[in-house]
């Protein structure tokens, strides 16, 4: 590919001289077209109509001429000129392509392509031409077919090359031509600077030199000095194909000189920060002022131009720059990080100055990058119109209790975001704080934060127990509970609003799932006094002795039941000592229990005596899970789950022993040696599984 092709398909369509046939060039140019519009349509599902796009360029005449095309859908060759008369996509996709002569030896001569089959024709016929030897044609018409054949393969804008290497001898055939004065080799030659340096026709200018391949470091700088001196370093370092050699050696020059800022600041930088010129951020951080008040008042396509290629700052930071450059605002994590540079800063402050509206945005956007702190009143500004999905930026930010306050107060416009905005910070916030940021939120937004409010913590669990109660009772869910938390929610004022007192003692006490409320040691003391208070329930009582409480702590608890008048209370404290080791049944307690003991047990006596002593076997309780499709019929009971069942009907009527299900064997000898009295006969079936009753007295 040569230089003149500037990145095209060079196509060797035609040559000047006379050719055997003077139709090959129109007949090869077409077949070529032809097939850069294919390939071009594999890509895009289109012809397109301008040969430029499709990267169709033939060659010049061989003195490098080429008819002028009129259209930019026409490209002149040698003596031919090539349209595209018809390009589409699909579904119908048409093409159709014209080479037409335009020398006097060629004026008559005109051909088409249409694009459904291919083929060449002639206007007014359907008959196919054939098709011309291309190569032979190409071998007569091109001078430099063997140059374009080699840098095609290697490209050759390197060097310097051994005298072996490939490309000395196409650039020794391309100079040896142009200095015959071949035009079309002329042209190449003079758009090719490793040529000129290389195998010069001339002696180099101190540009090439520069730029090119051959001088040292030190040459190099002398030359930038001295093309420095006579003011022709800046178009030399921006000439097309000056080596990073000669950019390192001439930009420096240019930017300690004060070239940037100026009219070709943008393409100066850019040039310095590809080719990696440290002197590029010496001028960033020492003159970013000026560089930000000359860039301020560009065009908005150089300013970008600017912040992209000379900056290489990501798409999404530089349209937030812009945006600052109109006045308005955009998301703070656009410009959070990294910080920004010396540039940057400096255009921070120019728009600070010449919109003071956005004085605000640019304070919090000061303490993103811990410069100084913004006023929660800059605060409230930035909030009032951020969109919701910027909440997330003010983690980054101090989180104080007027800005909390702030963000929970546009909950309605914004309130998931508001949230979660908040929850990292509420379970810091000491209790009276917590309540007045809280405030605005909703009960339900109050329960999205419950895990977060701390109320696992006895001590602000009771500094906040009373606003729980005003705000939303359904935070209690998870409290740990000190004993003035217990007293206030036994307090009828609390308590009627969780169904009474006996309800929130069951609450405390575990029996009810929800609320799920915690117990601190001395809470648990003082739910067990009250719940022993006047006349508890049997049922109660048994929970609460059968408890894993040290003997004689859960001895002082049931003193009041066990020197009661209640003898159901004192059967039920009775049958909890005996699983409690170590812990003394009163024998009017155990005498209490042992009776009730004696007529659960001649109940399930009196029921099973019809049905006969139970057959051999043990009962067993297999879970069948869920199937999935057809299942096998289930098996029949064996004879000893059928005795139970029948069992368990008819003892259902039997009463309750002692607040609760019946002692075991060892559990009722204990209760017997209390009572000084001899134990009660025990059924041989009453403790088969799901035999004892459970209806109460």
């Amino acid at each position: 590919m040569g230089f003149t092709a500037s990145g095209l398909w060079l196509i060797l369509v035609a040559a000047a001289g006379t050719p055997s046939d003077p139709s090959a060039e129109a007949l090869c140019g077409l077949t070529a077209l032809y097939t850069i519009e294919r390939s071009y349509f594999g890509e895009k599902d289109r012809y397109d109509l301008h040969p430029a796009t499709v990267g169709f360029l033939p060659l010049s005449c061989i003195d490098g001429t080429r008819p002028t095309a009129p259209e930019s859908n026409s490209v002149g060759g040698c003596r031919f000129l090539f349209t595209i008369l018809e390009a589409g996509g699909i579904p119908d996709a048409p093409l159709k392509l014209e080479a037409r002569g335009v020398t006097p030896d060629t004026q008559d001569l005109r051909f088409l392509l249409e694009g459904r089959n291919g083929f060449i024709t002639r206007p007014g016929s359907d008959a196919r031409v054939d098709p011309a030897d291309c190569e032979a044609w190409s071998r007569e018409a091109d001078p430099l077919q063997r140059y374009r054949f080699i840098v095609g393969e290697h490209d050759c804008i390197g060097g310097p090359y051994a005298p072996t290497h490939p490309c000395t001898e196409a650039l020794t055939l391309l100079s040896n031509l142009a200095r015959d004065g071949v035009g079309m080799a002329r042209m190449e030659y003079d758009a090719h600077p490793t040529a000129r340096e290389l195998f010069p026709l001339s002696p180099p200018t101190p540009t090439q030199l520069l730029c090119g391949v051959t001088a040292t470091p030190g040459q190099r700088a002398q030359l930038a000095q001295s093309l420095s001196r006579q003011g022709l370093l800046l178009d030399a370092v921006l000439a097309p194909g000056c080596r990073d050699e000669g950019l390192r050696a001439g930009l420096p020059v240019l930017l300690r000189a004060g070239a940037c800022p100026g009219n070709r600041c943008t393409r100066l930088m850019t040039l310095a920060r590809t080719s990696g010129t440290p002197e590029r951020l010496a001028v960033l951080e020492g003159r970013a002022s000026a560089l930000a008040s000359w860039l301020w008042n560009q065009p908005a396509t150089e300013q970008r131009e600017f912040l992209v290629n000379a900056l290489a700052l990501p798409g999404g930071r530089v349209d937030a720059l812009l945006r600052l450059r109109e006045g308005s605002r955009p998301g703070l994590q656009e410009l959070n990080a990294p910080p920004p540079g010396p540039l940057e800063s400096a255009w921070l402050e120019r728009a600070r100055t010449a919109h003071p509206g956005l004085a605000p945005f640019l304070d919090l956007l000061g303490e993103l990058h811990h410069r100084r702190p913004a006023s929660d009143a800059a605060f409230r500004d930035w909030l009032s119109t951020a969109p919701c999905d910027q909440l997330s930026m003010t983690q980054a930010l101090k989180p104080t209790v007027a800005r909390l306050r702030a963000i929970a107060s546009i909950q309605p416009r914004c309130a998931y975001e508001a949230v979660q905005a908040l929850r990292p910070h509420v379970a810091k916030l000491p209790p009276t704080a917590l309540i007045d940021v809280l405030t605005p939120l909703s009960a339900e937004q109050l329960l999205w934060l419950q895990s977060n409010l701390g109320l696992t913590d006895a001590a602000r669990a009771e500094a906040l127990f009373d606003w729980v109660m005003e705000r939303e009772p359904r935070l209690l869910d998870g409290f740990v509970a000190s004993p003035s938390v217990v007293e206030r929610l036994l307090a009828p004022v609390n308590a009627d609003r969780l169904g009474g007192r006996e309800a929130v003692l069951e609450v405390l006490l575990g029996r009810m799932h929800t609320p799920r409320i915690s117990l601190t040691p001395f809470a648990f003391n003082f739910v067990v006094t009250e719940s022993l208070r006047g006349t508890p329930s049997a049922l109660r009582v048994r929970d609460i002795s059968e408890r894993y409480i040290p003997a004689e702590e859960k001895l002082r608890f049931l003193s009041g039941v066990l020197r009661s008048t209640d003898a159901r209370a004192q059967a039920a404290a009775a049958a909890g000592l005996t699983k409690t080791t170590d812990a003394r049944v009163p024998a009017p307690a155990a005498r209490a229990c042992l009776e009730e003991t004696r007529a659960t047990l001649a109940c399930i006596a009196s029921h099973a005596e019809p049905l006969g002593p139970p057959p051999p076997g043990e009962r067993r309780f297999i879970f069948g899970g869920c199937g999935v499709g057809p299942q096998p019929p289930p098996t029949p009971p064996s004879p000893i789950e059928t005795y139970c069942t029948r069992l368990e009907e008819k003892t259902a009527s039997c009463p309750t022993a002692c607040g609760g299900t019946l002692l075991d064997a060892s559990g009722i000898e204990r209760l017997a040696s209390a009572a000084g009295e001899p134990p009660p006969p025990i059924p041989p079936v009453s403790y088969t599984p799901l035999t004892l009753p459970t209806n109460p007295r």
